[in-house]
């Protein structure tokens, strides 16, 4: 069974976390024209109070195609290589990585409303670090009504969340001790922290 089951995660609070902290997700749709899926690239914001992801694509994505379809979101934290040195030659060269799949169900919202919600939930999540915060309602609404007819809006429903934590889960205790020291002397605290 692939992955392993020691490197399965299941927390959900941690797979949020990763999902707060890296919210470009790679979007797994259907494609009619071969047996393969498409891939999008969409920044996507959880609402944990409603189970829901919230975004915005451009009006010719193929996830405006997929309203009430399930999808794969894919999201991937840190990573980095795992060198035999960082534990004493205790291990053999690797790669370290975290990610979060979640499959979902589409919905396209039609609510003028509902959109104007939407960009303003992600301009303001997204805005929060810069300063000056830069806010949608500095555009006019006439504009901003333009601009949305080049917008499609998405939820996604998630119905299965699950995580695949490579970090040396199938190593001793202190060989893992000496993985993490060896991470965060090389400036990987973000990868560290998930030790």
């Amino acid at each position: 069974m692939y992955p392993p089951m020691h490197f399965r995660e299941h927390n959900s609070e941690r797979l949020q976390a990763l999902v707060e902290q890296f919210p470009l997700a790679s979007i797994l749709t259907p494609c009619l024209q071969s047996d393969l899926n498409n891939i999008c690239q969409v920044p996507v914001l959880y609402e944990p109070s409603r189970n829901v992801f919230i975004a915005h694509v451009a009006k010719n994505n193929p996830l405006t195609q997929c309203d009430k379809r399930s999808v794969k979101l894919h999201f991937n934290g840190d990573n980095c290589y795992l060198s035999p040195s960082y534990s004493n030659n205790k291990t053999l060269p690797s790669w370290l990585y975290s990610s979060v799949q979640v499959t979902a169900t589409v919905v396209i919202i039609k609510s003028g409303s509902e959109k104007e919600k939407i960009m303003s939930q992600l301009t303001t999540h997204f805005e929060q670090t810069f300063k000056p915060m830069w806010n949608i309602n500095d555009v006019p609404i006439c504009s901003r009504q333009v601009m949305y007819q080049q917008l499609s809006f998405i939820e996604f429903t998630p119905t299965h969340w699950s995580g695949n934590f490579k970090l040396s889960q199938n190593k001793s205790p202190d060989v893992r001790a000496l993985i993490k020291q060896s991470l965060e002397l090389a400036n990987k605290y973000s990868i560290a922290q998930l030790f």
